[in-house]
């Protein structure tokens, strides 16, 4: 087993089922492949603002306030202000495409209450860990090596 050839094959086909997702959903139409990136980080970003996705992008802070903006203007993203600093604004997910989201959440149980059938719970341990070791690199800082 190559674990290179494994990964892009998982990340292939990760990527496959989710364009699969997003253009059997009404609501996703008009949005592009970009677009879901952006919402994927907002869902899973704490306390999401436009500096710290900037941060986590790498991207400069009027690029994503752009790609925000669209989104805003899509029902897509709210951004709510901060009640400790008026200055601060939170972005989080529509409550709508947040129900749309929750058709990941639905696959992705029923491939755990498969996984739980089919392995033993060490060996799920062992590979939540190694998916934490994959998810763990930065893979903009491993180019040059």
């Amino acid at each position: 087993m190559g674990i290179v050839k494994e990964i892009n094959n998982f990340y292939y086909h990760m990527a496959l089922y989710e364009l699969q997702v997003m253009n059997g959903n009404d609501y996703y139409n008009g949005l592009s492949y970009n677009s879901l990136l952006y919402i994927n980080v907002i869902e899973q970003m704490k306390e999401c603002t436009v500096s710290k996705m900037a941060d986590v992008l790498k991207i400069t802070k009027s690029a994503v306030t752009l790609k925000i903006n669209e989104l805003v203007k899509q029902g897509v993203v709210v951004k709510k202000q901060s009640e400790k600093d008026k200055r601060v604004y939170y972005l989080e997910l529509s409550p709508h495409i947040t129900q749309v989201l929750g058709v990941y959440d639905q696959v992705f149980y029923k491939i755990e209450r498969e996984l739980k059938g089919k392995y033993s719970q060490e060996q799920l341990e062992l590979f939540g860990d190694v998916l934490k070791t994959i998810s763990g690199y930065e893979w903009r800082n491993m180019q040059d090596d």
